[in-house]
């Protein structure tokens, strides 16, 4: 999942191989402790095409991001609201699709990123052609049309699956690929977010491929998920954080992990990652390496989005499986204890949810503030929402 924003009961004790980690078990359902936006109990989804009042985006959306008042979506699609779009599109504030950012693509769109001054919308993923034009694997376009940013030289040998920028001047690239701009970086690189140049001394050699990406709030650390079992010959289960400007890897290993499939991290440094054993880990980065609390689901959780009073969490499950709680393919829960709040909007659909974010972010400022979700849904709250839902605060 790419970020869309870096953001200025019971318990009973379960044994994970050797390590013991807190497991919500069935408890007390509790509210929303988010306060700002409102409480999340008041939700609606934005209609996109008012002349059927419904959201229909042929396909599946992947990823997400925000500038202004554009929510911009990436994915395996063909058109959005009845007008053709390949694989990228962008939704206004009211809810209707933009007619003018179309860049077309000719693969799978898995990630999307805004640059920090709101001047470029970074893609990654399949293709190999953006806008009719030549373009491997990532690529950046402008805000306002789609076109290409001139002179941007950035492009992966193969896929690209995580994007994430930091505060400064650096976007990091996650995925299969062997070399990213002409240099021979594997797995996991960073490039500059003005030129796309591949940054040299950023060079951590996973040992398997790349699937998730984040960077803490201050831009010290990036946080790296994948099918990897250790970076520069050092073990790592799925899970690490590295050094953003030398791209050592820190103290922090953790002791559980596998495959991870999303991950994301708070403000204040607590990271949550999701593995393909339809488990979602709580970290404590800045205290040790054994998980807080572990949440167990019964499908995989496929995106993240992580506050520090709330996180929310979108995948394909139908239930939290130890607190025996029907949450169908969305849920949140209370940041530093695991408990699940009563947010359970239903949401139908096979694929179930791969994305979240806020439409107000650092670079939307006067957004309405709302939740997006994108993903293979057909129905949200027994409402038609294909593909692509807000929920209002």
């Amino acid at each position: 999942m790419s970020r869309v924003l870096r953001r200025s009961g019971a318990t009973a004790v379960a044994i994970f191989g050797a390590v013991a980690a807190l497991v919500v078990t069935a408890a007390p359902v509790v509210a929303s402790p988010s306060t700002t936006p409102a409480p999340t109990a008041k939700v609606d989804c934005v209609v996109l095409n008012p002349a059927t009042g419904a959201c229909d985006v042929v396909g599946v959306v992947y990823a997400l991001t925000q500038v202004g008042d554009r929510t911009y979506i990436g994915g395996s699609f063909k058109s959005v609201s009845g007008a053709p779009r390949a694989n990228v599109a962008a939704i206004r504030g009211d809810g209707t699709l933009d007619p003018t950012w179309k860049p077309e693509t000719d693969g799978v769109v898995y990630a999307m990123a805004a640059s920090n001054d709101g001047t470029k919308i970074f893609l990654g993923g399949t293709f190999t052609t953006v806008g009719g034009q030549a373009k491997a694997r990532l690529a950046a376009v402008t805000p306002d049309t789609g076109a290409l940013v001139a002179g941007w030289t950035g492009t992966a040998s193969d896929k690209v699956r995580a994007i994430a920028v930091d505060n400064g001047d650096r976007l990091y690239v996650g995925g299969n690929f062997n070399s990213v701009a002409g240099r021979a970086f594997p797995k996991l690189a960073a490039v500059s977010q003005t030129t796309g140049a591949a940054v040299s001394t950023f060079v951590p050699r996973p040992n398997g491929n790349l699937i998730a990406l984040t960077v803490s709030d201050d831009g010290s650390r990036v946080y790296a998920g994948g099918s990897f079992t250790a970076l520069n010959g050092v073990s790592r289960k799925g899970i690490a954080e590295v050094v953003a400007t030398t791209a050592a890897l820190t103290s922090f290993a953790p002791t559980e992990g596998g495959v991870t499939i999303a991950l994301d991290v708070t403000p204040s440094g607590r990271l949550f990652a999701s593995t393909s054993n339809n488990r979602l880990w709580a970290y404590d980065t800045g205290s040790d390496s054994v998980p807080e609390y572990v949440i167990q689901s019964s499908g995989e959780v496929q995106g993240i989005l992580a506050l520090d009073d709330e996180v929310y969490v979108g995948g394909h499950f139908t239930s939290i499986s130890k607190a025996h709680l029907k949450r169908v393919q969305v849920a949140s829960l209370v940041t530093s204890t695991g408990q699940i709040t009563g947010w359970a909007p239903p949401v139908n659909g096979w694929y179930g949810v791969w994305t979240l974010g806020l439409t107000r972010t650092p670079l939307s400022p006067e957004a309405a503030p709302a939740l997006s979700i994108g993903g293979g849904f057909s129905a949200v709250s027994g409402i038609s929402r294909r593909g692509y839902a807000r929920f209002l605060f």
